[in-house]
C-alpha cells in the first residue's frame, strides 16, 4: 500500500538529513531529538514568513518604512509641526532628515538620496514636481540699542541699511542671498559690507551683540522671538521669500513620502 504524501516527504527528509526524525511504533509516533529541533526551527520560519508578509503589506501601505527628507536651513521651523502630526498617525515610520541649502537639497532629490525636500525659492526647478506652500516678507534686523542705525540720504533707506554691516542667512549666489542682493540693488542700498552665515542661532547672537545687521524671512524672525533686537518690515510686494516641497518627476514616491506630503500640505494649506 502506498504511503501517504506526508509520510513520503518525511522519509525523503530523513534520507536527505541522514537521521531519524520520527520514531514510529504500532500505536503512536513521536519526535526524536533531531525531529524536535527541526520542528522548533520550522515554527520559527513560519513565524518569520508571517511577520515578513505583514511588514511587506504595511510598507506597501506606507504604515512602515523610512521617510527620506531634506529641509532648507531657513525652513527648519516649518517642519516640526508636520513631523509631530505625521508621527502620531504613522508611529512605525523612521526618518532620515538632511538639512542643507536648497540647491544642494535639489541635487540630493535628483540623485535619489532623499525623496522630498522643503526648499526656498528661487531655485532651478527643471525635473521637479512642486507644491508651493507660503510667501512671506523679509525683515531688516539690528541690535535695538539707543545708538541704532539712522536713515541715510537715500530716501528708500528708512532703517539705515546703507550704514550697516549685513550678515545674510544664506550662501553667496543661492536663492535667498540672490533675492536680498536684488532688493538692495533695486533701491540702491549699499551696505558697508555683506557677509554670510549659515548658522541662524549664531547670526542672531551676532546681531544682538551689535556686531552686524541682517535681513531674514518672517518665519525665521518668529523662531527667534524674544531676542533683544529691532525688526523692521521691508514692505515691497516684490521682495518676499517663498518656500515649498519638491520631488522628482521621474520617480514614483513611496507610500510613506505620499502620506507625509499630504500631511504637510494639509497643515500648511
Amino acid at each position: 500500500m502506498a504511503q501517504p504524501p506526508l509520510s513520503q516527504q518525511l522519509k525523503q527528509m530523513e534520507e536527505k538529513l541522514g537521521t531519524i526524525l520520527i520514531e514510529r511504533t504500532s500505536r503512536k509516533t513521536h519526535l526524536t531529538t533531531a525531529g524536535e529541533v527541526l520542528y522548533q526551527e520550522a515554527v520559527k520560519i513560519l513565524q518569520q514568513l508571517e511577520e515578513t508578509e505583514q511588514l511587506v503589506k504595511e510598507t506597501s501601505l506606507g504604515l512602515k518604512g523610512q521617510l527620506r527628507l531634506g529641509v532648507n536651513t531657513l525652513s527648519a521651523e516649518e517642519l516640526a509641526p508636520s513631523l509631530q502630526s505625521f508621527q502620531n498617525k504613522f508611529p512605525e515610520v523612521t526618518y532620515a532628515i538632511h538639512q542643507n541649502e536648497s540647491k544642494l537639497l535639489a541635487e540630493m532629490v535628483r540623485n535619489h538620496t532623499i525623496e522630498l525636500a522643503l526648499v526656498r525659492f528661487p531655485l532651478e526647478l527643471h525635473g521637479f514636481d512642486i507644491t508651493y506652500l507660503n510667501v512671506e516678507p523679509f525683515y531688516f534686523i539690528c541690535d535695538g540699542k539707543k545708538d541704532a542705525l539712522q536713515p541715510g540720504p537715500n530716501p528708500n533707506d528708512y532703517y539705515g541699511i546703507a550704514n550697516s554691516k549685513l550678515l545674510l542667512p544664506s550662501t553667496e549666489g543661492l536663492g535667498v542671498y540672490h533675492s536680498i542682493i536684488e532688493y538692495l540693488a533695486k533701491f540702491q542700498l549699499n551696505p558697508t559690507s555683506i557677509s554670510t552665515c549659515s548658522d541662524l542661532s549664531l547670526l542672531f547672537n551676532l546681531v544682538e551683540s551689535g556686531f552686524c545687521t541682517s535681513i531674514v524671512p518672517k518665519s525665521v524672525l518668529q523662531l527667534h522671538a524674544g531676542r533683544k533686537i529691532e525688526a523692521h518690515l521691508l514692505d515691497d510686494p516684490l521682495f518676499n521669500s517663498s518656500y515649498g516641497l519638491i520631488w522628482s518627476k521621474n520617480r514614483t514616491l513611496t507610500k510613506v513620502a505620499e502620506h507625509f506630503l499630504a500631511e504637510f500640505v494639509g497643515i500648511h494649506d
